[in-house]
C-alpha cells in the first residue's frame, strides 16, 4: 500500500488520504475573519484525535485554520459568480489534510445536519454540541421558529402562519406567527366624526392583543415581561398623545365659541346694569353712559387675560399627555384580561376627564376675575355638556349633522385578515359614563374610601378596578366584564358596506374535530338568510368569534342586478372555530347549489372539460370564444329525479381536468337540504301481500 510506503511523494492523490472530523468553536474565537476582515472562505477547526478535548491545553483561538471547499455551482468569485459558506459555529464537518500526515493544513468538504436530538444549548467544552446563533446572528425575533435542525420531517424549520401571535400560541408551542402585527387594526384617516375615539379604540384594543401574546393571559408579570409591557404601553401611549392633540385643541375651541356669546351678553348687562344705576343717581345719561363704558373698560384686561391663556393651555394639556395616558393604559394591562368595547370608551372617558379637569383647572383664576359678567358659566359643565363636540378631531357637530351609516362603510382593516366592521361610537353615552365616574369617584372620596390615584384624579372607571376581569365583577358605573368569555359560541357572519342594508347569513361549519371533549370546526360554506338590497358592489363578509379562537376562514359574497346579495363563497375554510349550535341546528344537512360562483373564468377550456369536485359532485360548464368559462350547472342527478343530493361535511373543491385551459377558479356555494330528503335509492324491495 502506497500508505506504508516508506518512500512518499508527498503529493495529494499519490500518497495516503487522511481525512478527519471536526467542530467549528464559538465564532469569537474566529477573530477578524467573522467580522468583515481576514481573507478566503476559511474558519477555525477542532479535529478530533488530532486536538484535545480541552481549551486549556490549546485555546480556541490557537486552533488551525480550515479552507471550505465550494460546490461547482457556488461559484468562485470569477466574473462576480460567488456564494457564501453556510458554515456555522458548533457545526460538526468532515474534511481532509491537504498536506497529508503533516495534518497541519485542514480542508472542509461538507458538514453533518443538525438533528433535533443535537441540543442548542450555549458553548460549554468542545466537542459538545452548542447553538449556531451569535451575537451576529441573533435568534429571530417571533417570527420564525428558533429551530437548529436539517431533519426533513414536519417538526423541522416548520413555516410559519399567517396567523396572530396569540393565536399561534393558543394553537401549539410549535406553531408561529408569520408577523407580530397580524391581527393588529389599523383605522385609516377618516372625515367621520368619530374618527378620534375610534383612533384610540383600536389603538387600546392592539396594545391588549399584544399584552395576550407577551403574558400568555398571566397578570402582574415581573422582570423583563414587565420590561417588555413597558415599553409597548409606551409606544401606544405616545400614539394616543398624537391622536389626542387636536381633541385637546376641539376641546379648547369649543370652549371658546361658546364662552365668547356669554361675555358679550355679560359685557351688554353690566353696561346696561350700570347705567341705569347711575342715571338714577345722576339723571345725567353722558355721566350714565361714561360709568357704563368705564365698567366695561374695566373688564378687558381679564377678558384678554383669557385669550391670551387658551394656546397656552393647549400646549401644557398636550405635552403632560403622555403621563396620564400611560397610567391609563398601565391600569389598564394589569387589571383587563379582554379586550371588550367598553374598555377601549373608558380609556376615552377617563382622557376626556383628564383633559376637562385640567381645562378647568387652568382657567380658574382667569374665569374667576370674569365672573361678575360670565353669569355662572362653568367650564366643566360646558365641556360635560358637548360630548359630541369633544370626540371630534376638526369641528363640533352641527344640529343638522345626520347620524354616521356604520353599514354603509368601513374605516378599519384587521393585518392579515382584511376589513373589519366599524365600530359604533356613541359620544353622548362616552361623556355621559365620563361624568358618572367622576361623580362616583368624588363620592368615594368625600365618604372616606381610600381609592388610586388614578380614580382620585380622573374617576372611579372599572378599568382602574382590579376585580375588573373577576366573573364576580360590579361596579356602581358599568357592568364592564373583561374577564375571559364565560362561553365560546359558534361563530358569526358580519355583512358591511356596499351601500345596501338587511343582508344576513349564518355559518356553515364542516370537518369537526373533537380533542379532550372540545369541539372545533372549519367553516364550509355561509346560507344568506336575506338579501338586503341597494348593494352597488359586493359587501364586505368578516367571520367571527367571541373567543377569538378560529382563525383563516375568508368569505366572498356576490350581488345581482338588482342589488340583492345573491350568495357567499369560501375562499379560505380557516380552522379551529368553536361549535355551539342551538338545539337542533346539529341535525342540518347541505348540500352544493346547482351554480357554483366563477372566481376567475380562466381562458382555454372547452364545453367538453371533465369538471367535478371532491365530493363526487360532477358539473357543466360553458366557454365563450376564448375558452373562458361563462357558466357551470351541477349535472350529477340521484336516481329519484331531483337533482344532486350528495351531503357535504367537508369544505369541497371544484377541479377542472382540461388538456389546454387554465385559470379558472370555481368555488362551490352550499344550500340547506329541504326537509323531505331521503337521499339516493339504494335498492328497491317488493314485498308480496299473502
Amino acid at each position: 500500500m502506497l500508505e506504508s510506503s516508506l518512500v512518499q511523494s508527498k503529493f495529494l492523490g499519490r500518497d495516503g488520504f487522511r481525512w478527519w472530523i471536526g467542530q467549528i468553536p464559538p465564532i469569537s474565537t474566529q477573530g477578524s475573519q467573522a467580522n468583515g476582515g481576514g481573507w478566503g472562505n476559511r474558519v477555525k477547526v477542532r479535529i478530533m484525535g488530532y486536538h484535545p478535548h480541552s481549551t486549556v491545553d490549546l485555546p480556541d483561538e490557537d486552533l488551525p485554520w480550515a479552507q471550505c471547499l465550494l460546490s461547482t455551482t457556488d461559484g468562485t468569485g470569477a466574473c462576480n459568480n460567488a456564494t457564501n459558506i453556510k458554515v456555522r459555529q458548533g457545526d460538526v464537518v468532515f474534511g481532509f489534510f491537504l498536506d497529508g500526515d503533516d495534518a497541519q493544513i485542514p480542508v472542509i468538504m461538507g458538514c453533518f445536519g443538525r438533528t433535533s436530538q443535537v441540543p442548542s444549548k450555549d458553548y460549554q467544552n468542545p466537542f459538545q454540541p452548542f447553538t449556531g446563533y451569535t451575537n451576529n446572528i441573533s435568534k429571530p425575533n417571533g417570527t420564525l421558529k428558533a429551530v437548529e435542525n436539517n431533519e426533513q420531517n414536519t417538526s423541522a424549520q416548520k413555516s410559519p402562519r399567517t396567523i396572530s401571535v396569540d393565536q399561534a400560541r393558543k394553537i401549539g408551542r410549535d406553531e408561529i406567527s408569520y408577523y407580530s402585527a397580524i391581527g393588529d387594526v389599523i383605522d385609516f384617516a377618516s372625515g367621520k366624526a368619530d374618527s378620534t375615539v375610534s383612533k384610540i379604540v383600536t389603538e387600546v384594543d392592539n396594545l391588549m392583543r399584544k399584552v395576550q401574546a407577551i403574558t400568555n393571559g398571566i397578570q402582574n408579570a415581573t422582570g423583563e415581561i414587565r420590561r417588555i409591557l413597558n415599553e409597548e404601553i409606551g409606544k401606544i401611549s405616545e400614539k394616543i398623545r398624537k391622536i389626542s392633540s387636536g381633541m385637546v385643541g376641539s376641546m379648547v375651541n369649543g370652549l371658546y365659541k361658546g364662552l365668547a356669546p356669554v361675555l358679550n351678553s355679560g359685557l351688554k348687562l353690566l353696561y346696561d346694569t350700570v347705567y341705569a344705576t347711575v342715571l338714577a343717581a345722576t339723571l345725567n345719561s353722558a355721566i350714565a353712559h361714561r360709568a357704563g363704558v368705564a365698567a366695561q373698560t374695566a373688564m378687558v384686561l381679564p377678558i384678554q387675560a383669557i385669550q391670551d391663556l387658551l394656546p397656552c393651555v393647549i400646549n401644557n394639556i398636550i405635552s403632560g399627555l403622555f403621563n396620564v395616558i400611560k397610567n391609563i393604559l398601565t391600569s389598564v394591562v394589569d387589571n383587563v384580561l379582554n379586550f371588550v368595547s367598553c374598555v377601549g370608551e373608558q380609556v376615552v372617558g377617563s382622557l376626556a376627564n383628564s383633559i376637562i379637569g385640567n381645562i378647568s383647572s387652568a382657567l380658574s383664576s382667569a374665569m374667576g376675575a370674569v365672573s361678575s359678567i360670565s353669569g355662572g358659566f362653568s367650564v366643566e359643565g360646558f365641556l360635560r355638556s358637548n360630548g359630541g363636540g369633544i370626540a371630534g378631531l376638526a369641528s363640533i357637530l352641527s344640529c343638522n349633522e345626520t347620524a354616521v351609516d356604520y353599514n354603509s362603510q368601513t374605516n378599519l382593516w384587521v393585518i392579515g385578515k382584511g376589513a373589519k366592521q366599524s365600530r359604533g361610537i356613541d359620544f353622548n353615552q362616552i361623556m355621559e359614563t365620563a361624568s358618572r365616574a367622576n361623580s362616583i369617584g368624588q363620592s368615594l372620596i368625600n365618604a372616606g374610601e381610600v381609592v388610586n390615584s388614578l380614580t382620585s384624579s380622573i374617576g372611579a372607571f372599572d378599568i382602574f378596578n382590579p376585580r375588573v376581569s373577576s366573573s364576580e365583577f360590579n361596579s356602581l358605573l358599568s357592568s364592564c366584564y373583561t374577564g375571559p368569555p364565560v362561553r365560546c359560541s359558534g361563530p358569526t357572519v358580519n355583512i358591511f358596506g356596499g351601500g345596501g342594508v338587511g343582508a344576513t347569513a349564518r355559518v356553515i361549519l364542516g370537518a369537526i374535530v373533537e380533542e379532550e371533549l372540545v369541539k372545533t370546526a372549519s367553516v364550509i360554506g355561509i346560507e344568506v338568510l336575506q338579501g338586503g338590497s341597494g348593494y352597488s358592489f359586493p359587501p364586505f363578509v368578516e367571520i367571527v368569534d367571541n373567543c377569538n379562537q378560529g382563525y383563516g376562514a375568508v368569505a366572498r359574497s356576490v350581488i345581482n342586478e338588482s342589488g340583492v346579495l345573491e350568495k357567499i363563497y369560501i375562499v379560505s375554510p380557516g380552522e379551529n372555530y368553536p361549535i355551539n349550535y342551538p338545539e337542533g341546528d346539529l341535525t342540518t344537512k347541505y348540500i352544493a347549489d346547482n351554480s357554483p360562483t366563477i372566481v376567475e373564468p380562466g381562458f382555454g377550456y372547452k364545453n367538453t372539460d371533465i369538471v367535478r369536485d371532491t365530493v363526487g359532485n360532477t358539473y357543466s360548464i360553458k366557454t365563450n370564444g376564448n375558452g373562458s368559462i361563462v357558466s357551470i350547472k351541477i349535472t350529477s342527478i340521484n336516481n329519484q329525479g331531483q337533482g344532486n343530493l350528495i351531503e357535504i361535511t367537508d369544505y369541497p373543491k371544484i377541479t377542472v381536468e382540461s388538456e389546454t385551459g387554465s385559470g379558472a377558479i370555481l368555488i362551490p356555494v352550499l344550500k340547506t337540504i329541504s326537509d323531505d330528503f331521503q337521499g339516493d335509492i339504494k335498492q328497491i324491495i317488493y314485498c308480496i301481500k299473502k
